[in-house]
């Protein structure tokens, strides 16, 4: 489908003899372990491919006219028509895209400078600090950035109209080869059921303690700022989602692991969205104190992410909440 540049096949296995490596069904935890680097890679695949699309939709949505803005004050008094660029639902299209990439890459700075920290810093403390908070942010950056790089690449294609689908423009072979960044390094299910059942276990929750005292932080360190409220609000509400959820689980998931499985994947969605609202608002935190283009325009997008994309978040929630019952309800015969 995707990926020609890869020599995949299926190899046989019939007679072949298998050692243990390692502790008897320990496997899985030795394999994440392993897989950690390469998992932050292919989510980096999932934002790669998503900017490669909107770059291409961009100049598409430039270039292509027709019809006229429904905002004469935009119309172009030398052509018959305008780029599409103008109408209500190319834009939402194509802001969803951008700020979900610049949101991801804000995250991806992020977790590279803990990265750094967790190799070179003097302090052993903060070193296992940046540890921690990597290895809780690697299944969200896997699963949650391609998912998003998927959904956006799609988004960029939709934009295009029927020649995106076309091997004219390049969006057709984005869209083949990010959708394998959702299947290998560990299924994004799989990277759900080791935040839900690994992760967040870890000497107590740890992990999650250690970010939610960075994300705390953040929130702190603009308390009061005017200029940051309409963002620091929906960052807030995030976390207390984030928090709330992350305690229906501590509560719930120990005697009912069918549970936890059943609802991982969502709370990964709302664990990165909280990690977005975490990514924009630290950007936004910056953004403020400069006045040139580009850093107007870094809170013109915020603002966009946070009324349009934003929202979503508490669809996940419910879903989290909803439980297990009305998907285990059936009987196999029944599907």
């Amino acid at each position: 489908m995707g990926i020609h540049a890869s020599p995949t096949c299926v190899i046989s296995m019939e007679n072949a003899e298998g050692y243990l490596i390692g502790e008897p069904h320990k496997g899985m935890r030795s394999m994440f372990f392993m897989m950690n680097e390469a998992c932050l890679s292919v989510g980096l695949e999932g934002l790669a491919l998503s900017e490669a699309a909107y770059q291409a939709a961009l100049d598409f949505s430039k270039d292509r006219r027709q019809g006229r803005s429904l905002n004469r004050e935009r119309n172009d008094p030398n052509a018959e028509a305008d780029c599409i660029l103008v109408h209500p639902d190319v834009r939402r299209m194509l802001l969803k895209v951008r700020s979900t990439n610049e949101a991801m890459r804000g995250l991806t700075f992020y977790v590279a400078n803990n990265i750094d920290i967790s190799h070179n810093h003097p302090d052993e403390a903060k070193r296992q600090q940046a540890e921690d908070i990597v290895s809780l942010l690697t299944p969200v950056v896997k699963s949650f950035f391609t998912d998003i790089g998927f959904l956006n690449t799609s988004e960029a294609m939709q934009v295009c109209g029927g020649i995106g689908y076309t091997t004219e423009w390049p969006i057709e072979q984005y869209m083949r080869d990010v959708r394998i960044a959702m299947i290998y390094e560990g299924t994004n299910h799989i990277q759900a059921l080791d935040l839900v059942g690994r992760k967040l276990l870890i000497d107590g929750g740890r992990l999650i303690r250690t970010f939610g005292a960075e994300f705390g932080a953040l929130l702190a360190s603009v308390k009061g700022d005017e200029r940051l409220t309409e963002f620091a609000k929906p960052t807030q509400d995030a976390f207390n989602t984030l928090t709330q959820l992350t305690m229906f689980l501590a509560s719930n998931a120990p005697k009912d692991p069918e549970l936890a499985a059943a609802v991982a994947s969502a709370y990964l969605n709302v664990f990165g969205s909280a990690a977005f609202a975490f990514s924009w608002l630290h950007q936004c935190k910056y953004a403020v104190e400069q006045e040139d283009d580009f850093a107007k325009t870094k809170i013109k997008m915020a603002r966009f992410y946070f009324r349009h994309v934003h929202p979503e978040i508490e669809a996940r929630k419910q879903i989290v909440l909803n439980g297990k019952d009305a998907m285990m309800d059936f009987d196999e015969s029944e599907f």
